[in-house]
């Protein structure tokens, strides 16, 4: 049995270590994960106080739109789509400027899936498709890897986007063998190619793949893709640091070791569905005042994507489920706003377990409701303390280690009778 302050340190000690690899390499980090999306996701209410100003506002958006596919657009336009429906979208989006249109759902269609009256027209249609992708600034589609039927066969070398700029073990970042689906091949001559492959997780998706192995070259993803064209910049302008950034020009995005981001998924960003936007177009024609802000779209990306409930759903960092479109929204928000989620460095878990034991040498000498208030007192003021930490510099604090560590001095002081401790020993630590 413990009996003396110092040894109730050096067991505070032990087990603050022991948070501190769970909180990092072990099941609790998503814990940890979490209360900062949670930061995150509160931030989007913030308080601008650059104009010294006390009001609470949300932070103005930035210039990255999400057309939404939605239930109702879904009513109006049955799902799967011809290019008939994507020259919709083409046709009301260019009036406004976008600097990036880019489509995030595969161009491929099914002619078995069609309407017999969308069969007969569908040269037609993919004509007057690639047309409008012809007038676009820019334009980024969407395209996914995968692996070959036999796996025997050497898959033949298909056309993509490679980052050759690339510091790192690439061993690291998922890797696939062919390009499973893309638009044909007249669409991606008027285009850019961005892969949208998600990594399966057990676990909440809170991080987002920049980069992607295809037949062990680096290639972007359809978020990074993105920004490329926005800052008019070509892949051989990037640099990849793997495990720790990606330069794209001004923007140095910090990514791990797999090339993921964390999403902040508090970034504020235009959401607008696509049978608004076409209405706003047929307003804007007629000289009438749009009802959606469609004035968000000029010199910023537009990314036409499926938000409805028959989309593949993922369980996002914010606690809801969602689409790899809304995914991908959010981080490209992040990018352009240079939002990212840093959590603070080690020495701050190591200077809090110090601390932590050090109180805990005094504990003995203190009445067990004092420990538990002061214990209480000693998180809510950590908490505090990192809303500030995260409001005033994207910082996060660890949330397991302090409410382990608090629990952990009250609960054992609890549960230890007075008459245990030797409290004529003087506290050496």
């Amino acid at each position: 049995m413990f009996r003396t302050g110092a040894q109730m340190s050096l067991l505070v000690l032990l087990a603050g270590c022991l948070l501190l690899w769970l909180s990092h390499a072990g099941p609790v980090r998503h814990f940890d994960d979490a209360a900062g999306s949670r930061l995150a996701e509160l931030h989007g209410w913030g308080v601008n106080v650059a104009d010294h100003e006390k009001w609470l506002h949300r932070p103005a958006p930035v210039p990255v739109t999400l057309i939404a596919i939605d239930d109702a657009s879904i009513v109006n336009h049955p799902w799967p789509w011809s290019p008939l429906e994507y020259s919709l979208f083409m046709k009301a989006t260019l009036p406004f400027e976008p600097e990036v249109v880019s489509i995030g759902e595969i161009l491929e269609w099914d002619r078995a899936n069609l309407a017999p009256a969308d069969r007969q027209k569908l040269p037609q249609y993919e004509k007057i498709l690639s047309d409008s992708l012809l007038r676009a600034p820019k334009v980024l589609l969407a395209a996914d890897l995968g692996w070959p039927e036999d796996p025997k066969t050497i898959p033949p070398v298909g056309e993509a986007p490679l980052l050759r700029h690339v510091r790192g073990d690439l061993r690291g970042v998922p890797e696939w063998t062919v390009i499973d689906h893309q638009p044909n091949e007249e669409l991606r001559l008027a285009s850019t190619i961005g892969f949208t492959n998600i990594p399966e997780s057990a676990h909440a998706i809170r991080s987002v793949p920049l980069v992607l192995r295809y037949q062990g070259r680096l290639v972007p993803t359809l978020p990074l893709q993105a920004i490329i064209l926005w800052q008019k910049l070509a892949a051989d302008d990037v640099q990849v640091v793997l495990g720790s950034e990606i330069v794209v020009g001004s923007f140095h995005i910090p990514i791990d070791a797999r090339g993921e981001m964390r999403v902040n998924f508090g970034t504020p960003h235009t959401v607008i569905s696509f049978d608004d936007l076409l209405l706003a177009a047929e307003q804007t024609a007629a000289q009438q005042k749009a009802t959606a802000p469609v004035e968000r779209l000029r010199h910023a990306i537009a990314l036409l994507a499926r938000t409805d409930k028959a989309a593949p759903q993922l369980a996002l960092g914010n606690g809801h489920a969602g689409t790899a479109g809304q995914l991908y929204a959010a981080a490209i928000a992040t990018i352009q706003a240079q939002s990212y989620l840093q959590r603070v460095p080690l020495w701050v878990d190591a200077l809090l377990i110090a601390c932590a034991a050090l109180v805990a040498g005094w504990v003995p000498r203190w009445k067990k409701k004092k420990v538990a208030f002061w214990s209480m007192l000693a998180f809510c003021v950590w908490l505090i303390t990192a809303f500030v930490l995260f409001w005033t510099s994207r910082l996060v604090l660890p949330v397991v280690l302090p409410l382990g560590l608090a629990l952990f001095i009250a609960l054992y002081r609890l549960a230890t009778p007075d008459s245990v401790w030797n409290l004529s020993r003087p506290v050496i630590l």
